[in-house]
């Protein structure tokens, strides 16, 4: 919804069917950093209300330790996007060490598994995982998958245990898988890869996340996953 952080909380307070939040920090500028500083306190007081995660920016540097420690007491937890660089500017797996060596000193500060690496583009997972642990946790975003024209159930199937959150979103109508338009789009009960992977979402135990940016997408995603066999009752 257009407005601040704790508006969007605020609006979402009233939503009987929402258990969680997640705060988007793609960026983290000084504009960003003072309105979030001045919110905090009040968006603290949801604390019970929902669980909470945050999106890490994109790219990680060392600064970006102040907004894990802002939201180290309040968030479960940490999604980071693999860096995303320009093979004709930087080489792509100094830039993935580089990333993975922030992850590891945060991971041992606040936590291994509060740090899920989630999948982006093509290669960029597999290239920052060669620098974690075998074990390091996964963030699985279905649209990413789609847009690539993979099924998402082969990556819950390949990774399993380690995902401990799942971004569920869809292509949507028009949308193809090159992602004209973007993806992120809401679910539709009639997509095969949907219906495919409800089992694994139904034995699921971590953390579903409707990553959609309009409140219909969100309803009709919840009116969608009601339509499936095995999640009838979410």
């Amino acid at each position: 919804m257009p407005g601040t952080y704790l508006e969007n909380i605020q609006f979402l307070s009233g939503k009987d069917m929402i258990g969680g939040v997640e705060l988007l920090f793609f960026l983290y500028d000084e504009d960003i950093r003072s309105g979030f500083l001045r919110e905090l306190p009040a968006i603290r007081m949801f604390a019970e209300r929902f669980v909470f995660t945050a999106h890490l920016p994109d790219n990680l540097n060392e600064g970006h330790e102040e907004l894990v420690e802002l939201l180290s007491p309040l968030v479960k937890h940490f999604i980071v996007h693999p860096a995303i660089v320009d093979p004709a500017v930087a080489d792509p797996a100094i830039e993935a060490k580089t990333q993975a060596r922030y992850l590891k000193k945060w991971m041992n500060r606040y936590g291994k598994s509060r740090f899920l690496i989630e999948n982006t583009s093509a290669g960029r997972l597999e290239t920052v995982l060669a620098y974690l642990d075998d074990d390091a946790p996964l963030c699985m975003d279905t649209a990413h998958l789609l847009i690539e024209g993979k099924n998402p159930a082969d990556f819950a199937r390949r990774y399993g245990d380690r995902i401990s959150e799942i971004h569920l979103n869809g292509l949507g109508a028009g949308q193809d898988r090159n992602g004209v338009n973007g993806g992120h789009k809401a679910l539709n009960v009639r997509d095969e890869w949907l219906a495919e992977l409800s089992p694994f979402l139904r034995r699921f135990s971590g953390i579903v996340n409707l990553e959609l940016f309009s409140w219909r997408d969100v309803q009709d995603s919840i009116v969608c996953l009601r339509q499936l066999p095995d999640l009838h009752d979410v």
